[in-house]
């Protein structure tokens, strides 16, 4: 399923954030979403999300419009959303926090997708009755991508993945997007550190100032730093 985004602008108090934003995120592969801080981008994430109402523009899912579903509508019609800053719920455990994102889900349906993420993150297992408060950085990170997995998405969207997190961490989640990319998800990737992104990705957008300014393939951007630089993005990893 591609997930489109048509003309979205997204406001923040009385200034547009967002502005006339149309991209897709196709299946089976992972798309990215890069520009500076400020640009609008976690606004653009958000309003998929359902979080932020957008002014104009529609959130389509395969032709479905999910422009002003409720959160809970729009993750079970198949997209999921990681927000930056790791929020999980502190007080809980690893066990607990993937259940508490299981709560629209069957019984069957919930254990096979906690089956499914600590598949895809072993790790968690050993921390399993850990309270999210007491776990690293990069151990709530798999969380985070957890609780959004174990919906089985069509659609991931992360944003930030790296933040804060040594690059050993960064170095062993990245394979995880591309391999759920590789089982037919699409995923957009929303990240500081554009080596991280473009390593990944076939097709990227920057956005700057609340609007696209690149639409083209990832190889590209890799070929032609001067792109990057020309939107304002300061931290292209080279």
């Amino acid at each position: 399923m591609t997930l489109s985004l048509e003309g979205l602008t997204v406001a923040r108090g009385t200034r547009d954030v967002v502005r006339d934003v149309s991209l897709e995120i196709p299946p089976g592969e992972v798309t990215t979403l890069l520009g500076p801080n400020g640009a609008g981008k976690s606004s653009l994430v958000l309003a998929v999300a359902g979080v932020l109402r957008p002014r104009s523009g529609q959130v389509r899912l395969d032709g479905v419009d999910l422009t002003h579903l409720a959160p809970e509508r729009i993750r079970a019609a198949g997209v999921a959303v990681v927000p930056e800053g790791r929020h999980l719920l502190p007080d809980l455990t690893v066990a607990d926090n993937l259940s508490v994102a299981t709560f629209s889900m069957d019984r069957e349906a919930a254990v096979r997708g906690v089956e499914y993420a600590v598949e895809l993150f072993p790790e968690l297992k050993t921390r399993w009755k850990v309270q999210g408060r007491y776990l690293s950085g990069g151990e709530q990170q798999m969380v985070v991508l957890a609780q959004a997995i174990v919906s089985r998405p069509k659609i991931l969207l992360v944003d930030e993945l790296s933040l804060g997190l040594a690059p050993v961490v960064v170095k062993r989640l990245v394979p995880v997007l591309a391999s759920l990319a590789e089982t037919g998800i699409g995923v957009l990737l929303i990240e500081q550190f554009a080596h991280v992104a473009l390593s990944l990705a076939r097709t990227a957008y920057i956005l700057e100032g609340g609007r696209l300014r690149y639409h083209g393939t990832a190889s590209e951007l890799r070929d032609h730093p001067e792109l990057l630089r020309s939107a304002y993005l300061l931290r292209t990893g080279t």
